[in-house]
């Protein structure tokens, strides 16, 4: 079993301390470390040093600054190539090793506050409108995925594995042999040699999500849909799990019971998932909390959920509506 913890707010000398090195050394984990563009100071470095002299393997979550997008999209695509390139040079010349790169694939962030925290009522459909018409450009988005095709065959060229994340919903391209939902979110994903594709499926937020929805059971949903990502995607696949803390929008529901926790991963290991990520090492840096969360990842049964015919009559609405966009999609320019 792979397993990874993001740390997107830790400082460096955080993640350093002795029973986190300890427990990463026990378990097996790679920390995915977030570095947003221009942060790379003193302290950083000295922590990719204690890293390494412990032999406990780091993957740089490279974000940008909240003005470019923060998340990488095809807004700034060419912003993060030539982060990235750099990025590595200076690694190459001050000898330090890691495991690779994190390319957090997701929608501006402006777009995604509109959505968070919408400032009128009709904010959130005014983004919605944007996403179906004015993101779905083809030129714009053939173009990003051409630039982080690039970025791929760099760091394959320097041996770094190039970790891809998106959110669940790019699912559905996959599912319905589409590119519609990674350019209406301005993320090309699938569409690159990515060596490892790690799909956000965050059961504390979706529950929080679908929680108006009745009738929707909610580890089904998350058994249906990666059970057909992991036959698509082999052993490319990864899976996100969490949140046990907040995240960037600062209201991500997460994690109260180990129990529920526990059982998400079951699932998972159901549907043969063997790379795992939980977000995040912010919420758990305490001793008993990291060793509690990283036991239950160890210890968990896999777990099948009681088929829910709403999951796959919801799914069959879905079809039916790409479809219907597929047509609309192919009059796009």
């Amino acid at each position: 079993m792979d397993t990874r913890i993001w740390c997107e707010f830790a400082p460096p000398k955080e993640v350093c301390r002795e029973h986190v090195l300890a427990l990463f050394k026990q378990y097996g984990v790679t920390l995915n470390y977030k570095l947003e563009f221009g942060q790379d100071t003193g302290d950083f470095f000295h922590m990719l040093e204690t890293y390494n002299r412990h032999d406990v393997p780091v993957s740089v979550w490279a974000t940008l600054s909240d003005d470019m997008g923060y998340w990488i999209n095809e807004k700034n695509a060419c912003h993060f190539d030539r982060y990235i390139r750099d990025l590595v040079g200076t690694l190459e010349a001050r000898a330090l090793k890691i495991k690779g790169l994190c390319i957090d694939l997701e929608t501006p962030l402006s777009d995604i506050q509109r959505l968070a925290d919408p400032k009128t009522l009709l904010s959130p459909a005014a983004t919605y409108l944007k996403m179906l018409t004015h993101n779905l450009n083809k030129k714009r988005f053939h173009e990003a995925r051409r630039v982080l095709t690039d970025t791929a065959a760099y760091l394959r060229s320097k041996n770094l594995e190039s970790y891809a994340t998106c959110i669940r919903h790019c699912y559905y391209d996959l599912r319905f042999n589409s590119e519609i939902m990674q350019n209406a979110l301005e993320i090309p994903v699938f569409g690159v040699d990515w060596d490892k594709y790690n799909l956000m499926y965050y059961a504390t937020m979706i529950r929080n999500e679908l929680k108006k929805i009745k009738k929707v059971n909610v580890d089904y949903l998350i058994y249906h849909q990666v059970s057909h990502l992991k036959e698509k995607l082999k052993e490319k696949l990864a899976i996100s799990v969490g949140v046990t803390n907040v995240g960037k929008m600062g209201n991500e529901p997460y994690y109260e019971s180990m129990e529920e926790f526990e059982k998400d991963i079951g699932i998972l290991k159901q549907c043969g998932i063997e790379d795992f990520s939980l977000f995040s090492l912010d919420g758990i840096l305490e001793e008993a909390r990291l060793s509690g969360f990283l036991e239950a990842m160890k210890r968990a049964k896999p777990y099948k959920p009681e088929t829910c015919s709403r999951v796959i009559r919801n799914e069959a609405l879905s079809e039916a509506f790409f479809n219907v966009m597929k047509i609309y999609y192919r009059l796009r320019k």
